[in-house]
Order: C-alpha cells, then structure tokens, then sequence
C-alpha cells in the first residue's frame, strides 16, 4: 500500500431540521453544528458530511478513513425494548437506524469509529447495551448536564487510548439528558464521573472504537487530544494493512 498522500477522510453524521425562514422555509435540511468540521479539519482531516439516507454497504464505508458520530437528541427507547416516557426528547428513528447501521458497517468494515455524546449512545445500543432515559432521576449525584453544557470532571482508565490522550483525570463539557446503563459485546467503559454515570467506551478488541459522553468539538474545551487519538487510530490502522501487504 502507497503512504498516504492525502488528508484522512472522516464521516460526520448528520441530523435533519425543518427551516424555519426565508425561502426554503418549511422545508427540510442537513444540519450538523461547524463545530465537529472545524475540529476534524484542525486535526488534519478532511471532513464528509452524511445524513440519514439509505444503508450504506460495507465497501462504501470502507471508503472513509474514520467515522465520527455526533451529538444530537434521545434515542428512540424502542431500540433497546423500552417504552416512552414523558420525560422524553421527541426521538429520530430514521436518524437511529441508519446511524446504528453505518456504525455496524463500520466495524466490519475495520474503519475506526469516534462516538460523541448521542454518538456514544448510538454505539452501546447497536453493540447490545441499554440506556438510563432520564438522568435526574436515574442518577441523582449527576450534574444536570440536559439543561445547558456543563464542565464535569471525568476520571479515565490510565490503559485506554483516552487515557494516553487526555490522562487519567480531565475536566470536559458535557450536555446529554440520556447516560450509558448498561454496555454489551465488545465494548468496556473506559471513564466514569465520581456519580458513578459511564462516561466513555472502547472497543476490547477489533478496529478502534472510542465513544465519549461529552463534547470535545466545543472550541476552547481542551478536546482537540480526542480528534487527534483518531487520527491516530487512523495511522495506525495503515501502518498494520502495510504490514500484512509485505507478509
């Protein structure tokens, strides 16, 4: 395989919203915040935008170097067997089953994965886990990071990919209204707020998969360590394909 002579290319997954003025008001729109690009493209990358559409095939994905998946509202509790609630975010089915296949997608495909906030819930879900669905009352002792971004303090494994990128102790920016209950398959919970509440997720074995319950693309959060272990993870993965190519 030839050393790389581009930017890695990055899947950022993307919500829909109605607009609501001028003239395409009423209609529909791809929307994910700048903030997730401007990161990437800091980082090194080079961004690509998807929204919820038609499953991608594991060839298609394979296409990409990294995927990011980003924040955005609840998940549908359908997805891990429960019902609603009135404490619930309105949900995006759509949005959850074409995440949760593109990241499954990913997985086989060996392309390793970055999960933020939503986008770590979208991963314990597909990987088999459940979620607690209302925090203030789930877990108590946990700030009230689903009423504006709040700086909460994390503590993390020193052998993780986190831990090497950020240490075992760091203070982030979190804003999440649902948290990880439960984790399944092939993932171990890697950081922990001192309530207890999972913060951040690995993958045991297989490509590199990271999740986080915060928001490192916020400017001036000290996040920029989370984008570049991916790319990382990235440089990685080339320098192993390499290797096997020469066997």
């Amino acid at each position: 395989m030839a050393q790389r002579t581009r930017r890695p290319l990055i899947g950022v997954t993307a919500g829909t919203r109605t607009m609501m003025s001028g003239a395409w008001a009423g209609h529909e729109a791809v929307v994910v915040t700048e903030h997730y690009v401007r990161a990437l493209r800091e980082a090194g990358a080079r961004p690509v935008v998807i929204a919820p559409q038609d499953e991608w095939s594991e060839e298609e994905v394979a296409e990409l170097d990294g995927l990011v998946l980003t924040g955005g509202t609840d998940l549908d509790p359908a997805a891990w067997g429960e019902g609603a609630l009135p404490t619930d975010m309105t949900p995006d089915p759509q949005r959850d089953a074409f995440e949760t296949a593109l990241y499954r997608a990913a997985r086989a495909a060996g392309v390793p994965v970055l999960g933020i906030c939503r986008g770590l819930q979208i991963i314990v879900i597909a990987e088999g886990g459940a979620l607690h669905r209302h925090l203030p009352e789930d877990v108590p002792a946990h700030p009230r990071t689903g009423e504006a971004p709040t700086r909460v303090a994390v503590d993390i494994e020193a052998a993780s990919d986190l831990g090497l990128a950020l240490g075992t102790r760091a203070e982030v920016t979190a804003f999440h209204h649902q948290g990880i209950r439960d984790v399944a398959g092939d993932l171990r919970i890697v950081a922990r707020h001192a309530s207890g509440l999972p913060l951040a997720v690995e993958a045991a074995t297989g490509s590199s998969v990271v999740g986080v319950q915060w928001h490192p693309e916020i400017a001036g959060t000290g996040g920029e360590a989370v984008f570049e272990s991916l790319l990382t993870a990235i440089r990685h993965r080339e320098v192993s394909e390499r290797t096997r190519s020469l066997v």
